[in-house]
């Protein structure tokens, strides 16, 4: 088994997944796993009394049921969990009853945890699964955590997170942007994995803007405080409340920086709103929020700056309050708008 020996934490790292699929199934299908079954059955010992359970008929029932379970996809996983709280009461009842050697109840319990495995590494029970929280373009949704947590989600993004969130880990992956309300659990850090930076928090509400296409990726603090790492650096940093922290894709540079707005959450309240940003950003943003893709033309304004604030606006509403102060005009096919730019419309 390639200098790998089963102990306790062995079984409950294999039980919960947290091995690899080629790990399991070497530990799994080894001669030294046969060889120990083999020997904890053989030399257990006899009970002082003449009088005990069948353990080998029970034992080869459920011997029989995950060997059936290979064939049928339908087996139910609760058989075994079943079988192990029987021969749990029955070893209590005898022991007492009887005085059954201690070994003899061991055994058996270790036998059935190594049968128990082998029957969930055929049928994949504990292999990891993924959960994904989605948000749609020109869309916006929201979800709570198995740990309480509190995940706002706007439009165009995905969030993952394994079977395990919760448990034995509080890890997500984050593309798009979300708001957090973390629940504190000062135990399991909470760790929002992205492209270039890893976020870990223990319980603070903050957000992150981190879609594939955008320059920057951005984590701003509303209340408490989280720790930023470049992953490529290794470099952290601790951003508090109303800090803004930055990582420029194109420098590979993490800064921090203040605001004195929350006007980067306000996408929460269905408001978009933009300062002074430049346009190609804004065109990024309406395509997301309004589910559409829009193609430019024209070079001359490309650089042009706009603050405004949108609510109910329409598309159509938002362009032509652009064109109030810059020259081109647009038009719609389907899902589709091209925006040109002209001296004269």
């Amino acid at each position: 088994m390639k200098g790998n020996k089963l102990t306790k934490k062995l079984l409950e790292e294999l039980i919960l997944g947290e091995k690899d699929d080629v790990t399991t199934s070497e530990i799994l299908n080894s001669d030294e796993i046969s060889s120990m079954m083999y020997h904890q059955w053989h030399a257990s010992g006899k009970p002082e009394s003449e009088i005990h359970p069948d353990y080998k008929q029970l034992f080869a029932g459920i011997y029989e049921k995950i060997n059936e379970g290979r064939d049928n996809s339908k087996t139910n996983s609760l058989f075994l969990t079943r079988e192990v709280e029987k021969l749990r009461k029955l070893n209590t009842a005898f022991r007492t009853r009887y005085r059954i050697a201690l070994a003899v109840a061991a055994s058996l319990l270790f036998i059935v945890a190594l049968a128990t495995l082998q029957f969930m590494n055929t049928n994949h029970v504990f292999q990891k699964t993924i959960t994904e929280g989605i948000a749609p373009l020109g869309q916006k949704s929201q979800l709570v955590l198995a740990d309480g947590t509190r995940v706002f989600l706007n439009s165009g993004t995905v969030l993952r997170y394994d079977n395990l969130f919760g448990k034995r880990n509080r890890n997500i992956e984050l593309i798009g942007e979300a708001f957090f309300e973390v629940t504190q659990n000062k135990k399991i850090p909470f760790i929002i994995n992205t492209t270039d930076i890893e976020i870990k928090v223990l319980g603070t509400k903050f957000n992150v803007t981190a879609y594939p296409a955008d320059p920057v990726i951005e984590t701003y603090v509303t209340e408490g405080r989280i720790t930023v790492k470049n992953i490529n650096t290794e470099e952290s940093l601790v951003v508090v409340a109303h800090q803004k922290a930055s990582f420029s894709k194109e420098k590979r540079l993490l800064t921090v920086s203040d605001v004195t707005s929350d006007n980067l959450i306000s996408w929460k309240e269905n408001i978009l709103y933009f300062d002074n940003e430049n346009f190609r950003n804004i065109i990024k943003k309406l395509e997301r929020w309004y589910d559409v893709t829009i193609n430019l033309e024209g070079k001359d304004s490309i650089d042009d700056r706009f603050t405004l604030t949108i609510k109910d606006e329409s598309l159509r509403e938002v362009l032509d309050l652009i064109r109030l102060t810059t020259p081109m005009h647009y038009k719609f096919e389907g899902n589709k708008v091209t925006i040109v730019y002209s001296e004269k419309e």
